[in-house]
């Protein structure tokens, strides 16, 4: 009791290291705050990239060559197609035309065979995997990422090589 007594300002053994541990765990805080933060940036990436890969594999499945001779060949690369996310839309698109990825339905090229023309019903050069399209309300969500890619290629259309744009569409919600 008497060694206590002769040590003026003497609070504890805690309480000497207090001043100390106060630095302490504000560096601890923001080590991992800034640790958490580069985990999330990373993921993020991660996510991004994963999408590229994914919208660069839908179109290497549909372009193929770069020779598009039918509907019936564009269908078959896009029901090989095996992608659950993102989803996306693709299809041939008019070169001169300009590209909206809110209605690319109305601006994907029709296949107008003679036999289809007489039923009057025309097949758009689409593939999609979704039953929804992308509207303006999902583009401007908080978590949602959209890639879009044009690609060039030929499409056979009355025994002629006519030049088109392959329109890939992908998003996640």
């Amino acid at each position: 009791m008497h060694f206590f007594l002769n040590k003026k300002g003497y609070i504890g053994p805690i309480g000497d290291d207090l001043p100390s541990l106060i630095p302490l765990m504000f560096a601890l805080i923001i080590f991992f705050s800034s640790f958490y933060m580069t985990v999330n940036t990373y993921n993020d990436r991660t996510v991004d990239f994963e999408n590229d890969i994914s919208v660069v594999q839908i179109s290497a499945s549909l372009r193929g060559t770069g020779f598009v001779s039918s509907l019936q060949e564009f269908n078959n690369s896009c029901n090989a197609l095996n992608i659950r996310q993102p989803f996306f839309s693709a299809g041939l698109v008019e070169l001169d035309e300009e590209v909206d990825v809110f209605v690319l339905d109305s601006q994907y090229i029709r296949d107008e065979d003679e036999e289809e023309l007489l039923s009057d019903e025309e097949e758009l050069f689409k593939c999609t995997n979704s039953d929804e399209s992308l509207t303006l309300e999902k583009a401007l969500s908080l978590n949602s990422k959209i890639v879009a890619r044009v690609y060039p290629v030929v499409l056979e259309k009355n025994s002629r090589a006519i030049p088109v744009k392959l329109v890939v569409v992908a998003w996640k919600e």
